[in-house]
């Protein structure tokens, strides 16, 4: 049992390291100032999907609400309950999304009131950190969500080419019938042909008989 915990250690923390690689602090520019932000480089998946995970993860994992504003097209957490980082004070969680490009993923920006000063690498060590991590966290989940979302992908390609094998056998079968329906009319064709031979064999000894009696009955005509 504590080796099974070591190793889901070790592995979260591989994790970790591998999530904090595609983070960054910034300062960048957002509704109310300029201020730094930690940044979250998240590949394959576009705004919009991420967007949507960032609201169910504030819910789900920290109880407060994510709300999108269309306006300065950010999502807004007011006073968020996140004792890591506030100490005992609410804070308010600001945070953009946008596509990198066609294909490129996304890129998640999130912003700290504290509460008369925004969090700050240098001036919060400890609180930045715990940002961080609630930034890795969600990575995390927005990695299952993309590896669910391969499956999904993955199991309608399934269905799919299941779909395509269940055609190809219908197709074979109407073939097959169609092949049965063709034999029985070619053997339908060849018994008429027989019949059709001998009813020609018949219309010309009827023919033959009739031209032996016009033959008869003009002699009869050159005898008178």
């Amino acid at each position: 049992m504590k080796t099974i915990s070591i190793y889901f250690s070790a592995l979260l923390l591989l994790l970790s390291v591998s999530l904090q690689a595609q983070t960054r602090n910034e300062r960048k520019t957002m509704s109310q100032g300029v201020y730094e932000s930690i940044v979250l480089e998240i590949p394959d998946l576009d705004a919009k999907t991420v967007g949507d995970l960032w609201e169910d993860f504030s819910k789900d994992f920290y109880g407060t609400r994510a709300k999108y504003d269309r306006r300065t097209k950010e999502y807004f957490s007011d006073d968020a309950e996140i004792a890591a980082i506030g100490k005992g004070n609410t804070i308010d969680i600001y945070t953009s999304i946008e596509d990198k490009g066609k294909d490129q993923g996304s890129e998640l920006s999130m912003w700290i009131d504290l509460g008369g000063a925004y969090l700050a690498a240098n001036t919060h060590a400890d609180r930045y950190l715990e940002a961080e991590k609630m930034l890795i966290r969600f990575g995390l989940e927005v990695a299952k969500e993309n590896i669910r979302m391969q499956i999904k992908a993955q199991e309608k390609a399934l269905d799919d080419l299941e779909s395509d094998l269940k055609k190809l056998g219908n197709d074979k079968e109407r073939l097959e019938r169609d092949i049965v329906k063709a034999q029985e009319a070619i053997a339908r064709a060849e018994e008429d042909i027989k019949t059709n031979d001998q009813s020609q064999s018949d219309k010309e000894a009827e023919i033959k008989a009739q031209q032996e009696l016009i033959e008869a009955t003009k002699q009869k005509l050159k005898d008178l």
